[in-house]
């Protein structure tokens, strides 16, 4: 009996092995497992101060921030394995050098960080346990450096993508906040639903309390890349003639040709040209400077060096708010979005909007009519090279093969032929018939023809990053099968020990 019930301990203990190392799931949920904020456990040291606040690097505070300065080094020593560096910025342009070091000081990766994000996350190498940040050149001003551990960030962390080097549309607006209260219903129509890529550029930029407030909503948005900024002063409606002249509408148009150049947007959205929106100078500037800025991209007179740079574009589409032009849109601000798991626009540009926390206690909310100055429906086309719309469609009449999309997906290779054709075999004696140059197709009637030779390169799928996950998946599956053969052995030979015992 006891031999017996030997027996049966032992098939258990092996069935539960094998059921730990191959069940379903169970790699699947220690990998999606939370990572963990190290930050109050870990130690922070700047070479520069021997009273370094180390608390302000995650007091969650975005309104203060602390100067490291050029050459001096910021030092996170961490208690445990870290898995991501967080990094929010108090600059539109830094560049710094990160190391890298182990448990005992081993050096791991050494990366320079050239950037005009605001916030960063940057994936650490396996057993970091050290950080160093060190800027050159100029001064890096840090509002929060944050270390996780291993594992997905919260979702409440915002993880957006560098800045885009093309979309198919742009979203212009004058303040942080303008995005949702005016523009609010496009990107979530469009670009997350969707599919189309598109991103946003802020004429102003008041403070970066603000400028990170607007991060956090295009994240809560469903945004998956970093805003761009023109960095002109946000001036308030009284005030005096002196300070409006800091912001001028030529300024700000050249500063706009400059990036139509660079991102080739195929549609541009902006506020409301004539009365912006409720009587607000700066959003009736930012509007007619994003529409002026639609022809003058496309001459290559204006402006010669981004011409040089980044050739010139032709903007296809203008749709402004509120506008009366060759034709309008309603947008369906109501309809359900299985993209955001059934909410309307209206209710994303609301939930989004609340990150705005220091506009809260504004008037201005996205909405569906002027009474609550914050209509998001409404828009008029005001500029086309493709004719009126029909279809109450932002992108009616735009070709598909100019889309991001299409751009970035990798050409289909030619089926190989079993048998080569004799009529494509050249003879000794005759020549290939040279291939006639098809006639180039008319251009539209408004604004030159862009460059067909502009269109960016195709960005491939990462060979080297699958062939490293696909083998560190293999070596996991290999080390399990390993782990549970040596176990079957073991309690193999414990079953022979038990028989023979009950034999005796």
């Amino acid at each position: 009996m006891r031999g017996s019930k030997g027996v049966r301990q032992a098939c258990l203990c092996l069935a539960l092995l094998l059921l730990c190392c191959f069940a379903p799931g169970a790699r699947g949920e220690e990998e999606t497992a939370e990572a963990k904020d190290l930050s109050v456990s870990c130690v922070y040291t700047y070479s520069g101060s021997t009273n370094f606040p180390g608390y302000m690097m995650f007091d969650g505070r975005s309104r203060s921030a602390y100067t490291v300065k050029a050459g001096e080094q910021l030092l996170i020593r961490c208690p445990e394995e870290a898995g991501t560096l967080f990094l929010r910025l108090s600059q539109l342009h830094s560049l710094f050098t990160l190391w890298q070091r182990g448990e005992r000081g081993l050096p791991l990766k050494v990366k320079v960080v050239d950037t005009a994000a605001l916030v960063l996350t940057i994936p650490l190498e396996p057993g970091c346990r050290t950080v160093c940040l060190q800027p050159f050149g100029e001064d890096v001003r840090l509002c929060e450096a944050r270390i996780y551990g291993p594992g997905p960030l919260p979702e409440s962390v915002p993880q957006l993508q560098d800045q885009l080097e093309k979309t198919d549309f742009l979203l212009v607006a004058t303040h942080p906040d303008d995005e949702w209260v005016f523009l609010g219903a496009v990107y979530p129509l469009y670009g997350h639903e969707q599919g189309y890529t598109g991103t946003v550029v802020y004429m102003t930029l008041p403070n970066f309390e603000r400028a990170h407030e607007c991060v956090n909503s295009l994240w809560v948005g469903g945004f998956l890349n970093h805003p761009y900024f023109l960095g002109f002063p946000d001036i308030p409606q009284n005030s005096p003639r002196s300070e409006k002249n800091k912001c001028k509408q030529e300024d700000v148009t050249l500063s706009l040709v400059r990036l139509y150049r660079r991102i080739r947007p195929l549609v541009v959205v902006t506020q409301d040209p004539k009365n912006g929106e409720y009587g607000h100078w700066q959003h009736k500037m930012s509007a007619n400077a994003a529409f002026d800025a639609v022809s003058l991209a496309a001459d290559p007179d204006f402006d010669p060096e981004s011409a040089a740079a980044y050739g010139v574009w032709t903007v296809q589409k203008v749709y402004q708010h509120f506008a009366q032009g060759i034709s309008t849109i309603d947008l369906p601000i109501h309809q359900s979005l299985g993209s955001y798991g059934g909410r309307s626009a209206l209710e994303v540009a609301r939930k989004a909007f609340q990150e705005h926390k220091t506009q809260l206690k504004t008037p201005f909310r996205p909405g569906a009519s002027r009474a609550v100055r914050g209509d998001i429906r409404q828009f008029g086309l005001t500029w086309s090279t493709l004719g009126p719309d029909t279809q109450n469609d932002m992108f009616e009449h735009i070709d598909p093969k100019d889309l991001v999309s299409a751009l970035t997906s990798p050409a289909p290779e030619p089926e190989p032929s079993l048998e080569p054709s004799p009529e494509a075999t050249p003879t000794p004696d005759s020549t290939p018939a040279p291939t006639a140059t098809p006639e180039p197709t008319p251009g539209p009637t408004k604004g030159p023809v862009p460059d067909p030779t502009l269109s960016p390169e195709p960005s491939l799928w990462d060979k080297a990053a699958g062939a490293t996950a696909w083998a560190a998946d293999r070596a996991a599956l290999l080390a399990g099968t390993v782990v549970a053969l040596l176990a079957a052995s073991i309690l193999l030979r414990q079953l022979r020990r038990a028989r023979r015992r009950h034999r005796q």
